[in-house]
Formats: C-alpha cells, structure tokens, sequence
C-alpha cells in the first residue's frame, strides 16, 4: 500500500477550520498549526510536490471550514441564556435522577442533541415533547468536583445545557408517533424481541443488541464498566469492526477481474448503509461506510484509490454535515483510532497485534485524560475478543435472517451466540476479581505525550519525516518536564 495521502492535509485543514469558527482554538493555536503543517510540506514531499497553488488551496479549506461553522452558528441557535422553544426526544443511555432534577441529553429537531436537566416535578418525555426553557452554556468545572461536565457533553456530541421550565401539550400526537416509525426504532426493537423470544439472558442479551445495533440501553452499567476497564468499550459502539462483519461476504466480489462480479459487491454495499442507517448513523460508522464506499467506487473504475484517500474523504462529508463533529470525543477517538490503523496495516504480518497496540496507544491521551484510567490487559483481550466478537456477530446475522423463514433455527443460532457471550462476560468477570483490569490515574496529562510518541512513529511512513520526529522530541520533552513537576 502507497503510504502517502495527497488529500490528507486538506481535510486536516478543513477540521481546523471548523474548529476555529466554533470558537474551540484561538487564532494562535491555528496559525501555529498552518504553518508547521506548511513547513514540513515545503521542506518535504506530503505525496506530491509542494507548490504555492496547493498551499493557497490548503488555507482556502482552512477558511471553507470556517464559512461552514459560521453558517451553523447563524442557522441554529447558540447557547445564550435566552428562552427557547424544543421538539424534544430523550436519548440513550437513560437519564438519571439526582435530587430535583433528571440528568441527561435528547435530540431536538432545530438544534440537534442538548444536555438537559429536567425538574423532577415535570413529565420526562417518553417519545416527543415540545418544551419551553432556557439554553445556557455548560457550566465550568469546580475545584470539588472531578468531572468535567463540559468534556462529557461534548463528547456526546451536545451542544449546550437546556433547562425546561414548561411543556408544551402535541396536538398532532401522530407527528410525535413518527419517531416509533423510524428504521432504527423498528430495527431495535424487532432485535430485542428476537433475542427475548430465543431466551438470552441479561448480560449476554444486553451486549448482542449494543453489538448488532448500537443501543446500549439493555447493558447493565456493570457490565458497561467492565468492558470500560478491560479496554473493550470499543466493541459496544458500530463502527468499522460492525460494518467488516456485515459486508465482509458480499465485498468478497471486489477481487474478481471479472467487472460483471465486481459489480455485485452493490449488494453488499447496499445492506452495509441499511445497517448504518438502522443503527441510527453514528459517525463512526458513517466514516467506515463512506471509506468501503470510496474503495467499492475505486475497484468498479478500475482505478485503486488509496485507503488514505477514503479516510480523508470521509473527513471531510463528517465535518461538512456536521462542523461540530471534530469536537466530539467519539468522532475523534473513532478518526484517530483508524488513522493509527491505517498506518500499521501496509505491513500484513502479526496485524492481529499490532493494530489494537496502535489503536490503543494512539488514543492514549484520550482514555487517560477523559477517564482517567488506562487498561492494563487491553492486547490479550482483544487478541482473545477478535474471534469471539465474530462468531458472535456472524451467529446474530445469521439467525436473524434464518429466523424470519424458520424460528426455530433462527432462535437456536441465536442461542448459541449468547451462550458464547454470557461464558465470555462471565470469564472476564471471574477475571476482574481476581485481577485489576484497569490502572486508575488522578491524571492523565502525562499520557498525552504518549500519544504523540506513538503518532510520530506510526506515521512515520505517511507523514515528513522531519514531522515525526518533531512530535516524538516534543512528546518526550512534554513527558519529562510533567514528571519533573509530579516529583517536584
């Protein structure tokens, strides 16, 4: 595999850009950032030669990125403190009570997903609710307090916290059914009752509706944290591993010569966006389908378009639909995950370790500082999880078609794959108290420098040579002088 991406750099451009105008890096950090970029560009090769052309157009995606934050905030209400008026709909996981208020975040129809925190005394929705309230800005972190409400919501994908004084009575109740009419609505529930009626039980019935459809409801917060703490999370959220399980068969056509054969990966490529589709288009999965998308259009032109180039691609359709996206913890975890893959794959041998040791450490930074915990057993589990997460799936697909022609079949597949995931849960269970699965960090600050360690060395092929090495140094000077002052 060509290791360079000539469109890497733009897209990289374009997320600064939409950052900047969402106001969350100051004209400094983006100056700084066009012009180490363009540095190592023109002392080297990013794929193809640098000319003042290229570069002009890579500051024009910089400022396409900041038109595109600028018309998001002109289009849909910042967070202000005045009053508002939502159609709202609570999100998954459940909220949470605590004292007078409900603690959660739902998605509304003009301003997307807010973090609310809903009286007690009022009704909590249980489809759609129109509701009056104030929208303010999260509130910043105290001294007492170790969570950082801000970072949480954000990651989520929210963009301020909405405070509901009064709802509003529907008096279209069917406009508020339509959300029990959705394809992931439907899909999730036709999946729980295939597993009920096929007697899986919790927490193995919990894990095969997170795995085939996103919905982590059904999981017990146990369980959540055992997966959180044995760095397997990864396997709770759709993303490239789902969407590989889905259309691993039918993509199987795009190696033929024969262009007639190759076309019937359509079919495969179809069922892949219906998946993403009914598991509600979470934007990890979104980018593994537009990648799969761009190589299925490259092997039907007979052209060989890099994965680099899909990768970028997918970069830039996320942050065009969505500016916010690059803030969000999930769609960054997801990013830097399958870049440090992407940049181990070239090379075929022992892929079965090398990509969760450079998936792991790349977002290192990420773990450490968000959840202030880091795995300690994450390279054999998964190396374990590989085949025990496929079988499972394959099982989950396999018998839910079956089962639509012949239940009884269909119910004794699907049974079979929870025996295998509730043995699983119980090992690894067994496993955790009798060994700590985790190493718990009052801070993770210095783990970022971990992360760019392991960038500049996973990269080291795509990105200048000299950029490599200049984040390795300063990731180690980084790390030192944290330590210096831990110890000081």
């Amino acid at each position: 595999m060509r290791p360079y991406a000539p469109l890497l750099p733009y897209s990289i451009a374009f997320w600064f850009g939409c950052t900047y105008g969402l106001g969350d890096l100051n004209v400094f950090w983006l100056i700084f950032c066009l012009w180490s970029i363009g540095g190592c560009w023109l002392g080297f090769t990013w794929g193809y030669r640098f000319s003042k052309a290229r570069y002009i157009l890579f500051v024009l995606c910089c400022l396409l990125g900041i038109f595109r934050s600028f018309v998001e905030i002109q289009n849909i209400p910042f967070p202000d403190g005045e009053e508002h008026t939502f159609m709202m709909t609570s999100s998954q996981p459940p909220p949470v009570r605590f004292g007078n208020y409900i603690y959660g975040y739902g998605s509304t129809r003009q301003v997307g997903r807010v973090a609310f925190k809903w009286p007690s005394e009022m009704v909590f929705p249980d489809i759609e609710t129109t509701v009056v309230g104030n929208w303010q800005e999260f509130p910043e972190q105290t001294e007492r307090s170790s969570f950082d409400v801000r970072g949480y919501y954000e990651g989520l994908g929210c963009r301020g916290l909405f405070i509901p004084r009064v709802t509003i009575p529907s008096r279209d109740r069917s406009r508020s059914m339509e959300e029990t009419h959705t394809l992931p609505f439907f899909f999730r529930k036709r999946m729980k009752t295939k597993f009920e009626s096929a007697g899986i039980t919790q927490p193995a019935a919990g894990f095969m509706l997170g795995l085939s459809t996103g919905d982590k409801s059904w999981i017990p917060k146990k369980t959540k944290e055992l997966f959180s703490r044995a760095g397997l999370a990864h396997l709770l959220a759709v993303s490239g591993y789902h969407v590989g399980i889905v259309g691993c068969l039918p993509l199987l056509f795009l190696r033929s010569r024969r262009r007639e054969v190759r076309w019937l990966s359509s079919f495969g490529l179809s069922g892949i966006w219906l998946f993403i589709v009914a598991c509600g288009s979470p934007w990890s999965a979104v980018r593994s389908g537009i990648m799969v998308t761009v190589a299925c259009i490259g092997k039907w032109s007979g052209r060989h378009l890099l994965p680099w180039q899909g990768f970028a691609v997918a970069a830039w359709i996320v942050a065009w639909i969505d500016p916010w996206s690059p803030q969000q913890l999930g769609t960054q975890l997801s990013f830097v995950a399958t870049a440090s893959i992407l940049a181990v794959i070239s090379n075929p041998r022992w892929l079965i370790v090398r990509i969760p040791i450079a998936a792991q450490t790349a977002t290192m930074a990420w773990t450490a500082t968000t959840f202030h915990q880091l795995p300690i057993w994450f390279l054999p589990f998964n190396v374990i999880a590989s085949p025990i997460v496929t079988s499972v799936g394959s099982l989950i697909g396999i018998g839910s078609l079956l089962g639509e022609f012949y239940p009884s079949i269909g119910n004794t597949l699907l049974m079979c794959g929870g025996h295998i995931a509730k043995y699983a849960i119980e090992l690894l269970s067994s496993f955790d108290s009798s060994h700590p699965l985790a190493m718990q960090l009052e801070s993770g600050k210095a783990f970022v420098g971990t992360s760019l360690v392991t960038m500049g060395w996973l990269f080291q092929s795509t990105i200048p040579m000299l950029l490599a090495r200049i984040l390795s140094t300063t990731a180690v000077a980084y790390a030192t002088i944290t330590l210096i002052r831990m110890l000081v």
